[in-house]
Order: C-alpha cells, then sequence, then structure tokens
C-alpha cells in the first residue's frame, strides 16, 4: 500500500504542475515531450470577428484553434478547423510531408505546394517554408478556405478526403 504523504504530495505537485517521474532500476529513464503553443500566440487585435482566451493549459489543437479564430477564421468552424489541424498535422505546426504531390505539404493545414504562387501572389508567404509558421499556415488556410467558399459555396474542398 502507498504511503497516504506521498500520495497527497503527488496530487498538490500535480496542481502546479510539476510532474515526478519516478525512477526504476529495469528501465531507462524518458523525459515526456510536451508541445507548446505558447511560442505560436499571438494578441487579439481588434480587426478579428471574435477574440477568444487562448488557454495555455489547453491542448495544442484548441490552443491552435483559438489563434485561428483570432486571426480571422469563423467562430463557427473552430470545430472543424481543430479536427482538420489534428488529423492533418496531429498539430504540429512544422509538419512536412514530402510525399505530397507538387513539392509536399506544409504546417499545421498541411498546405499543398499547389497553393505556393498563389499565396506569393497575395502576400501571404515569401516561400513555401513560410507555412511552417503557425500563423502563417493559419492565415493561409484561412485565404484557401474562403476562395473555396466564394467559389463553390464550401470551403473545406481542399481538406476533404476521398
Amino acid at each position: 500500500m502507498s504511503n497516504p504523504f506521498v500520495i497527497i504530495g503527488s496530487f498538490i505537485l500535480a496542481l502546479f504542475g510539476i510532474t515526478i517521474i519516478p525512477e526504476t532500476t529495469n528501465a531507462p529513464a524518458v523525459t515526456p515531450t510536451t508541445i507548446s503553443a505558447a511560442q505560436y500566440m499571438i494578441e487579439p487585435t481588434t480587426t478579428t470577428s471574435s477574440t477568444l482566451f487562448i488557454d495555455p493549459y489547453a491542448t495544442a489543437c484548441e490552443q491552435f484553434s483559438a489563434l485561428a479564430v483570432n486571426i480571422g477564421w469563423p467562430l463557427d468552424q473552430r470545430t472543424v478547423l481543430e479536427s482538420i489541424i489534428y488529423r492533418e498535422s496531429r498539430c504540429i505546426p512544422n509538419q512536412i510531408n514530402r510525399k505530397d504531390p507538387n513539392g509536399g505539404s506544409r504546417g499545421l493545414l498541411q498546405i499543398n505546394g499547389f497553393w505556393n504562387s498563389w499565396l506569393i501572389e497575395r502576400g501571404i508567404i515569401t516561400k513555401p517554408k513560410d507555412l511552417l509558421h503557425a500563423q502563417t499556415n493559419l492565415r493561409a488556410g484561412l485565404e484557401i478556405y474562403n476562395y473555396g467558399l466564394e467559389r463553390y459555396g464550401f470551403g473545406w474542398g481542399p481538406w476533404s478526403t476521398k
């Protein structure tokens, strides 16, 4: 049976976000890695249609979808956007899929190289590598989403799967 002081102490430490990894003699020490979206956060501006608090304790996907809304994504599309970010990149902003056609796909939304020239013409990016920055990727994705919405009445076409 565990010592009650250890259990209570562990609970208190967990409340403050401190984790203690017990040492074992048979297994190598492994430090868990977490993805921090904090470095990608921006302050909302008065030009955004909705402003969401970006919870530092939320998952990376939740933080990035809140950032997207603060950039200008429609609030009613947040849940879909969050699921697409997870499906495409597991919420890791610098993901690259070099196996995709047209030079691969990049970033949170895995924007395909097909869009590079179009995004450069609009001043969203200057080079494909820019899509590895979360804020730029979300802005580029919004531009593509709005293009699909205006042209076809459905913005999620580029992210649909067959």
